[in-house]
């Protein structure tokens, strides 16, 4: 028999519990959460009929996929939300995904819209602006463009050449006079009225003609100005048309892109080789490619499943969608898609899957783009498998520390101590899991309590959630180790791997020494070897992210006047105080009846009562 035809090994049996809960299902729509047996979200699905779907994972016709045998080894409960609709299990689901990121479920890692420019048409007085948040309305949004540098030099282009407002709503309805950004050029001052209307919006009409590439147009208009103003013998505003000539065709000389007679498009391909996916994402707008991007993740689902799961969670965000999404692979709820994204639009979306034309050129463009920036990241997915493995081996751990989640501690002479925690998944830093932590029951430096209130603090909280890391890892010595050891000790979680990494300077080098619990001495792990490496970088992060935190509060805590620790005396009302004595000096040798002129006699009297037991500070 081959290895093709050979039988497939069955699920385990599910609890006879388990099975009757599955039973006692609704046959309605809504979303189902798998856990384990320690309360961690296993895998997050949803359904038209909950009672039927589940109940397929439980029975003898389940399609054997690896990941299936897998999820049912470990399922232990699990638990139903009902929805009136299957749109609304489809949003509820993602959103589940989104908060909880179970094991088995596609995760969308790098889930951030990209940067647009916005032109604000819905003011009176329109500005533009850089966003990532798209809204339906008046306004005009140019992009998403794939690199917030190039945007921002755009827009300092525009700012030059167009010098239109770039002030909050509040601070021009409040102006009275023409502020610095007028004084050097950079803003024709609509605030008090030293423009016309109609001057403003020509400015803004170029603006929008210069966001849409129409250079040749714009060109034109501006050279017949030149010509104009030349001829009235205007030549400062004649060389400020040249000026704009120049900023033009220098923004325009390298926008080398390929062209296609559509509109705007965004295009999916997939491709995956055992586990591991990457889906292409190229974002056409008015028929040019402006942006692609390869996301990639491990996953046993379906490819169809995959992309479905992708393509909610990707227009999840608040992101511009378009009137066509192009995927090279159909999928079961491509009708479910279609009309929820018709209606996040307010108007038609259609999802294709083309086979001649414009479009299918633009899907073998992403299929090509999808396979060259497929072998680039499973190389690296390779480099840090392997390396993730050799951390296994050196470290003595039961398996690879897929999530690495390193501490820190910060203060200055034992005052505003902090902690701070930084999470690695797969090598690369998960910026959302990281925290930080202000310290609450320890009065002076003393590192060793702070660890163990910042670790008690997220581990209780882990425990809760089902949320641990494979690997965690303390800045210190023996001593810091010590704490960790006892802390999941106390918490019954002993059995989760912890280390500790600690510099060690002798005469002009330093090393760096590895302590496991256990080994009296520190590990023989050489110091540039990748695993080394690795350790120092997430070590480095948590150390640099504490010591940003705790700047941060000494920052604010140089700021701070007293006024704001006096019960009842909010933002308005410091205003309004130091606006009528000018310094914190004035308002503590102020009278109680000067003091209840702007604060009223009740407050005066605790403002002063308070400021007594305070040192005297400048501000």
């Amino acid at each position: 028999m081959s290895e093709s035809q050979a039988p497939k090994p069955p699920a385990a049996a599910p609890d006879p519990e388990l099975k009757e809960k599955v039973s006692r299902l609704p046959a309605s729509p809504g979303v189902y959460i798998m856990k384990d047996a320690r309360s961690r979200i296993l895998y997050i699905g949803k359904a038209i009929n909950l009672r039927s779907r589940v109940r397929s994972y439980f029975g003898k016709s389940n399609d054997g996929r690896p990941f299936i045998r897998l999820l049912m080894k470990r399922i232990d409960d699990l638990d139903c939300i009902l929805t009136e609709t299957e749109e609304e299990a489809l949003i509820l689901e993602n959103n589940l995904i989104k908060k909880h990121r179970p094991l088995y479920n596609v995760r969308l890692k790098d889930d951030k819209t990209y940067v647009s420019i916005k032109v604000t048409l819905s003011e009176e007085w329109p500005r533009v602006m850089v966003t990532r948040r798209y809204r339906q309305g008046e306004d005009l949004y140019f992009g998403p463009y794939g690199s917030s540098t190039a945007v921002r030099e755009m827009l300092r282009v525009i700012k030059t050449v167009f010098p239109l407002r770039t002030c909050t709503n509040g601070f021009f309805r409040n102006r009275t006079r023409a502020c610095m950004e007028y004084e050097i050029g950079r803003c024709t001052a609509p605030c008090v009225d030293l423009i016309s209307k109609e001057d403003y919006m020509e400015d803004v009409d170029q603006v929008v003609m210069l966001l849409k590439g129409r250079s040749r147009d714009l060109e034109r208009v501006i050279e017949k100005r030149m010509r104009e103003a030349s001829r009235a013998r205007s030549y400062e505003l004649a060389a400020r048309y040249r000026d704009q000539l120049a900023a033009i065709a220098k923004v325009f000389e390298t926008q080398k892109v390929e062209e296609f007679r559509l509109g705007d498009i965004d295009a999916f391909s997939i491709i995956r080789e055992g586990d591991f996916v990457a889906i292409q994402a190229v974002l056409v707008r008015e028929g040019k490619i402006i942006n692609s991007k390869t996301h990639s993740f491990r996953t046993g689902l379906p490819r169809s499943q995959v992309l479905a799961s992708f393509l909610t969670q990707y227009y999840l965000a608040d992101r511009y969608i378009p009137p066509e999404v192009l995927c090279d692979t159909k999928f079961r709820d491509c009708k479910l898609l279609e009309t929820w994204l018709t209606e996040k639009r307010g108007a038609r979306t259609r999802i294709l899957h083309p086979q001649r034309g414009d479009k299918a050129a633009i899907m073998r463009l992403a299929n090509r783009n999808a396979h060259n920036s497929f072998r680039i990241e499973l190389n690296e997915q390779e480099r840090m498998e392997a390396l993730l493995g050799s951390l296994k081996k050196h470290l003595e751990l039961p398996v690879s520390p897929r999530r690495i989640e390193c501490y820190d501690i910060s203060n200055f002479q034992g005052s505003l101590a902090v902690g701070s925690m930084v999470s690695f998944e797969d090598g690369k830093p998960a910026r959302d899991r990281y925290r930080k932590y202000r310290i609450q029951t320890v009065v002076g430096a003393d590192d060793f309590r702070c660890m163990k209130e910042v670790l008690e603090r997220r581990l209780e909280r882990g425990l809760k959630d089902g949320d641990l890391p494979d690997l965690l890892l303390v800045d210190g010595g023996k001593g810091q180790l010590g704490i960790a050891v006892k802390v999941l000790k106390t918490l019954g979680l002993s059995g989760l791997p912890v280390a500790s990494l600690a510099k060690e300077r002798r005469s002009k080098r330093t090393t760096e020494r590895v302590f496991l619990p256990g080994r009296r001495n520190p590990l023989a792990l050489a110091q540039d070897t990748p695993e080394s490496l690795y350790l120092q970088r997430i070590r480095d992060e948590a150390h640099r992210f504490a010591i940003g935190y705790h700047r941060e509060l000494r920052r604010k805590d140089a700021m701070k006047t007293g006024l704001e620790d006096v019960p009842g005396i909010g933002k308005k009302r410091q205003q309004a105080l130091l606006d009528r004595f000018r310094t914190l000096k004035k308002i503590r040798a102020a009278s109680t009846d000067e003091l209840s002129e702007v604060i009223g006699k009740n407050l005066a009297l605790r403002l002063q009562d308070a400021l007594k037991k305070r040192p005297a500070k400048k501000i």
